[in-house]
């Protein structure tokens, strides 16, 4: 990235142009004043400048550089969020114009003496971590910030006991980090202390429920064997509440397995009248079908009992024709052997045919032919029938 640089040090500056390129870079515009937030950290600036085009802004984020003094911050009116953090700051300053400031980070500079922070109505938010703040003067300007709620000290070099009694001026504190500094360590009960100095604080590093409130004050009030009586009877208290929860519970418990049974066995009714009704279709459904193969039985019964009256009837006129089907034949015979011995050869069908006693009868076309036979024994057979005739 070309960056803009000082022709004598060769480090980056704020510039117009690098404020601009820096804007569009994040998503901001190139008119100034339509941007509400710009990043402007981990640039290695040396200087804060050429803002006052800037005058939109709500959020700064100019920590992570090298700055070593706050200026030419007034004009923004509108900022709200200050990030700080990490730059070579030793002291506090050019701030009081700032009326929106709500969150301030000045976490991990050099700063020794908390000021400049009174005239800022609305910031509720500071954090001051990592500094070298070390007693209770050095942060006894924050008593004169009204709405300050949440405030980080941590990893100082606070001590003294006079620093308790200096953060419980701070009217509307809420929460507060003091983890890392030597005061948490050397002051006897330090934390039950600071509960007990601080009626609103609701966070010290950790939580603070209302049990532990209740006995920092039993112990304040009167001492440690009356702050054990009170845990012993919240200790019982809670064990009550929770047995009572408990029985409640099993009380729903069984609520819920009685419904339960109640529902399964309704479910059961509802099963069983399905079963049954299913039951009672089927039925219906095979009687119909019953009915409905007896009448297709029925029906071809009267099929067959008709085919088996035309078959018997067909069988008598069958029997009717065979006999005169006989006395045909022996007609043919006997005309065939008269004809023999005449010595005459003709078809059986021409033999019908030409014959005026026997009726026609119409045969295949390959039926068998007579030759005539000359035995001795045939003339005198035929010479027998003629003499008889």
């Amino acid at each position: 990235m070309n960056e803009s640089t000082t022709a004598l040090e060769g480090l980056p500056v704020m510039s117009r142009e690098e404020l601009l390129k820096v804007a569009l870079e994040n998503g901001g515009y190139s008119t100034p004043s339509l941007n509400d937030t710009l990043y402007l950290h981990y640039k290695g600036y040396r200087r804060i400048e050429n803002l006052d085009k800037y005058d939109g802004l709500k959020s700064l984020w100019l920590h992570s550089n090298g700055f070593e003094r706050i200026e030419n911050l007034d004009h923004l009116k509108e900022l709200r969020c200050l990030f700080l953090q990490r730059n070579a700051f030793s002291s506090i300053e050019n701030l009081q114009n700032l009326d929106s400031l709500v969150q301030l980070d000045i976490s991990e500079n050099n700063i020794r003496v908390v000021e400049g922070l009174d005239h800022l109505p609305n910031l509720t938010t500071l954090n001051l971590s990592k500094n070298v703040l070390e007693d209770a003067a050095s942060i006894q300007h924050l008593v004169e910030c009204k709405n300050l709620s949440a405030v980080d000290l941590s990893h100082n070099k606070l001590a003294g006991r006079d620093v308790v009694a200096c953060i419980a001026g701070i009217e509307k504190l809420t929460s507060l980090n003091m983890s890392g500094n030597p005061v948490c360590s050397k002051v006897a009960y330090f934390r039950k202390k600071m509960i007990v100095a601080n009626k609103s604080l609701r966070y010290l590093d950790r939580p603070i429920f209302d049990n532990e409130r209740a006995t920092a004050e039993e112990w304040a009030r009167a001492g440690p064997g009356a702050e054990q009586e009170l845990k012993a009877k919240l200790l019982a208290k809670k064990q009550d509440k929770e047995r009572n929860a408990m029985q409640e519970f099993r009380q729903w418990q069984e609520s819920v397995r009685t419904t339960t049974v109640n529902n399964n066995t309704e479910v059961e009714d509802a099963v069983v009248l399905r079963d049954t009704m299913e039951a009672l279709i089927t039925a219906v459904e095979v009687k119909s079908l019953l009915l409905k193969t007896d009448t297709v039985v029925n029906e071809e019964k009267q099929v067959v009992e008709v085919e088996l009256a035309e078959s018997k009837t067909v069988e008598k006129e069958k029997e009717n024709v065979e006999p005169q089907d006989d006395f045909v034949a022996q007609k043919v015979k006997s005309l065939s052997l008269y004809l023999n011995s005449k010595g005459q050869r003709k078809t059986l069908e021409e033999l019908l045919v030409d014959s005026s006693k026997v009726p026609a009868v119409v045969l295949p076309p390959d039926a068998l032919s007579f030759d005539v036979v000359s035995s001795d024994d045939d003339e005198e057979e035929t010479d027998s029938m003629s003499t008889s005739s």
